[in-house]
């Protein structure tokens, strides 16, 4: 499968939902990630080792703040 910069992946495997930064022309997908204390991390992986994110792996959409009524 071709991924594309931002992507949301995550290792076939399991593990982390991962962002796609780069893909390479030897099948290698970089991608960027943050651990449980908000750390970044970042690594390249072989595309066929990867698969798109479920939803439970990807990140919670960010909650809506309610405007302050006036």
């Amino acid at each position: 499968m071709g991924y594309m910069i931002g992507d949301t992946v995550q290792l076939k495997s399991g593990g982390p939902a991962m962002t796609v930064n780069n893909v390479d022309l030897d099948n290698y997908v970089y991608c960027d990630w943050f651990d449980e204390h908000g750390d970044r991390h970042s690594d390249k992986f072989k595309a066929d080792l990867l698969m798109v994110a479920t939803p439970e792996a990807a990140p919670n959409d960010p909650t809506p703040v309610a405007s302050p009524s006036l």
